[in-house]
């Protein structure tokens, strides 16, 4: 929830091409992780209709966050961007912390760590790109 509060406010000022852009590489993205989630859900015994029904309240909770960020906090000075930012950055690298990361490093410890300073490196570039700092 922190990390779609802080798209929104990352999008304050944005045009239409850089919304589309930003939502198609969030479909993306978690795309996977929703497959892998389902599929686990489905193994538990719960329904199809369930498990789509859960899946489409989240994205809408997170729909509206990332609306809410956008719409509320447009007017917000730059300290308050930034903790929300750093909140929601933080929120990030805590749930690779406990899902992705160690179930990488079981399954392959060297090349996770080795895609994971890759990554890195290249977050900070494309933010510098961006302007955004990261």
């Amino acid at each position: 929830m922190p990390e779609n509060l802080a798209l929104g406010v990352a999008l304050i000022g944005a045009g239409p091409m850089e919304v589309a852009a930003l939502a198609g590489s969030i479909l993306l993205s978690n795309l996977p992780e929703a497959a892998g989630g389902a599929k686990e859900m489905r193994g538990d015994g719960r329904s199809k209709g369930k498990i789509f029904a859960l899946w489409a309240g989240t994205a809408a909770l997170l729909s509206v966050a990332a609306i809410a960020g956008n719409v509320l906090l447009e007017g917000a000075s730059e300290s308050q961007l930034g903790a929300i930012r750093c909140f929601a950055a933080g929120a990030v690298i805590a749930s690779l912390a406990n899902e992705v990361f160690p179930q990488a490093f079981k399954e392959d410890d060297y090349w996770a760590g080795i895609a994971t300073a890759i990554g890195a490196v290249l977050a900070f570039l494309l933010g510098s790109l961006g302007g955004g700092g990261g």
